[in-house]
Formats: C-alpha cells, sequence, structure tokens
C-alpha cells in the first residue's frame, strides 16, 4: 500500500505537469498556423481564438498519451538516480509489481483517452469545419484592393474598384458580377459611388449604371437595365440549413463509423485511427516502465532517448496499417491487433529481463 500511495501520487503530479505544459504548447502552435490565415485575409482575428480552442479539443488524445508515457518516464528515472529504485527491488519489489501499479494508474487515463477519441475530438473538428465555413460565408474576406479583382470565396462574385477610399467614402469606376438564387449572372457598372463600413459589413452604392443580366452567353440573351441608384453588399448571408458542413472520415460521429464500416475503407481507417489511440495510451505506459528501470549512470543517461524512439516507431507502424486499411488492401480493422499485441510482449519481455536474476513474475512481498 505504502509503494501504491507513493507512486501513484508521484506519477499523477508528474504527468499532471507535463499535460499542463502540452496544453500550453499546443494552442501556441495552433495559433500561429491561424496567424499566416488570418495575415491573407482568410480569417477574422477575433476568431482565432475559438479555432484554437476547438484544435487543441481534437489533439487532447494524444496530449494525454504523450503526458502519461512522460510522466512514467521520469518518475521511473527519478527513482533510478536517486537509488530508490534499488532498494525496492533489493526488498523483493520485482519489476512485474511496478509493472501492475503503472497498468493500474493507466486505466482510467487510458478510459478518458477513448472517451475523447471517440466523441470530443470528432465532435471539435465537425465544429471547426463548420465555424469555419461560417466565417467564410460571414466576414468579407475580399478585402477590395484598388484595380484589382477580387473573388468572393465561394468563386460567385467578382468586385473591381478602380479607386476608391472608405474613409471618404467614394468610389470610381466600378464593376461587379453576382448570381441570384437561380444562378442567373449579373454583371453591374458604374462609373462612380460610394462606399460605407458597418461592423465589417461592406455597403457599396452605385449610380447612373447599368445592370445586365446574362442568361447564357449569347449577344441575344443579355437584358440591359439602365439604373440611377444600385446598393449592394459586400458580404455572403450565412444560411444554417443549407450551409451545413458534411462529415467526412475525421469529423464523423463514431456510431455512424461503425454503421459504415463495409461501405469505405476511410472510414474503417478512422475508426481503427480512434481505437488506436486509446490502446496505444495503456501500452506506450507499460513499455514506458522496463525501459526506464535503469541501474548504471549509461542507461540513465540513454532514459529519455529510447522510449521516445520506440515510441516513434510504434505509431508508424500503426499509422502504416492504418494507411493499407484506407486503400482497401487491408479489409479489417482487427488486422491492427497484432501490432499491439507485439508492443505488450516486448513490454512483459523487458520486463523479464528486468526481473533477472531473481527471475519472479511477482513481487516477494505477498
Amino acid at each position: 500500500m505504502l509503494i501504491k500511495n507513493i507512486f501513484h501520487r508521484e506519477l499523477v503530479a508528474n504527468a499532471a505537469r507535463i499535460l499542463i505544459v502540452l496544453v500550453i504548447i499546443l494552442p501556441v502552435t495552433e495559433l500561429f498556423k491561424l496567424l499566416d490565415q488570418a495575415s491573407s485575409g482568410n480569417l477574422p482575428t477575433v476568431t482565432i481564438f475559438t479555432l484554437m480552442l476547438y484544435g487543441t479539443l481534437a489533439s487532447f488524445p494524444m496530449i494525454l498519451n504523450i503526458a502519461s508515457f512522460l510522466g512514467i518516464v521520469i518518475t521511473f528515472n527519478r527513482y533510478s538516480k536517486d537509488h530508490e529504485l534499488i532498494v525496492w527491488l533489493a526488498s523483493g519489489v520485482s519489476p512485474f509489481t511496478w509493472l501492475k501499479k503503472t497498468a493500474i494508474f493507466l486505466v482510467p487515463i487510458t478510459i478518458i483517452s477513448g472517451v475523447c477519441s471517440m466523441l470530443i475530438t470528432p465532435w471539435a473538428v465537425h465544429q471547426s469545419e463548420q465555424y469555419a465555413k461560417f466565417l467564410t460565408k460571414q466576414s468579407a474576406p475580399i478585402a477590395l484592393t484598388p484595380g484589382q479583382f477580387r473573388e468572393s470565396p465561394d468563386g460567385k462574385d467578382v468586385y473591381y474598384i478602380e479607386e476608391y477610399s472608405l474613409a471618404q467614402g467614394y468610389a470610381r469606376n466600378i464593376f461587379l458580377q453576382y448570381q441570384d438564387e437561380s444562378e442567373v449572372s449579373y454583371n453591374i457598372t458604374a462609373a462612380k459611388g460610394r462606399l460605407s463600413n458597418n461592423n465589417g459589413m461592406i455597403g457599396l452604392t452605385l449610380y447612373d449604371g447599368n445592370r445586365y443580366q446574362i442568361s447564357k452567353f449569347e449577344s441575344s440573351n443579355v437584358t440591359n437595365l439602365h439604373f440611377k441608384t444600385f446598393t449592394a453588399t459586400i458580404k455572403q448571408a450565412y444560411d444554417p440549413e443549407k450551409d451545413q458542413v458534411g462529415f467526412n472520415s475525421q469529423s464523423m460521429p463514431t456510431s455512424e463509423l461503425v454503421k459504415l464500416y463495409d461501405t469505405s475503407g476511410h472510414y474503417r481507417s478512422a475508426l481503427s485511427g480512434r481505437l488506436s489511440v486509446m490502446i496505444m495510451t495503456f501500452i506506450m505506459g507499460l513499455i514506458a516502465v522496463p525501459l526506464s528501470i535503469q541501474t548504471s549512470r549509461v542507461q540513465n543517461s540513454l532514459v529519455f532517448i529510447f522510449p521516445p524512439m520506440l515510441y516513434g516507431v510504434y505509431q508508424n507502424i500503426v499509422m502504416t496499417v492504418e494507411a493499407q486499411i484506407s486503400d482497401g488492401k487491408v479489409f479489417s480493422i482487427f488486422n491492427v491487433l497484432p501490432v499491439h499485441l507485439g508492443l505488450i510482449m516486448v513490454a512483459i519481455g523487458l520486463t523479464y529481463i528486468k526481473s533477472k536474476p531473481n527471475g519472479y513474475f511477482k513481487s516477494k512481498n505477498k
């Protein structure tokens, strides 16, 4: 009981510290990606925090995986440096005892990782895509430039203003091309007009111009309408029903992936990936135990090299199998199980080696 309390307390403390650091680092990396899009005019700066939050939630299972793995490595490395581990081993506490207690610590973390991977991650990905679609429709991202043709994000509208000033409100030599709900194209030209900016909604009023209705690309089907005043808003309306973003393999709920299991390899690969994140959290925590139990100075210096290397190899093998499932070369997601079982056997085998020369699979302290 003493070992369990002390060991689990230190594991929780180390894993919590690493988790906090990763939760701080990941949003910063997401922030730089979003700032690049915002600088190009594709995203308003006021929406960066929301998209950053969705990106962090989507990556939380992997963060939890890495935090638990490094927490175990750091804990055993501290035990080895302070010679506490040698004292416990000399007292009859075999490495398999540490493996068992680590497995108990990993069970709730694995469950949390599985819930996040199955439920929260696809929800966050879908909400991020939906919010990005909303911004595309609502944000007036055309960024009018004097003397340049600018296209709306959906490619339906084209704008050209030879010269304008938002501060003074004038515009000169204006051309607009847009489509209505019936997909009928209109070309509008005017020699002068006025611009207004109301909370990011750019209003454009044209004077003494012409509107050409184009039914087909034939001169006989062009209708010309002269107007004295024409008002346009350079902002697209967002319709919650018509502009819903469709689900893909990354954002689809897990229940739908199960229903569509036999239809496409992409769905099977996505389902396998969500399960693998949960399983990897448990297995990598186990394999960190024998890799981190060190009894010499040389091994202590390598404790932070071998575990990350094995983690990278393990993850790449799993991703390779999932790519084969996605391409249809491998059908069942259960083909990933040999990889997971193989790593479990590696963890047990390395622990057995660490348990020599006493050779016990359990602690002598019953």
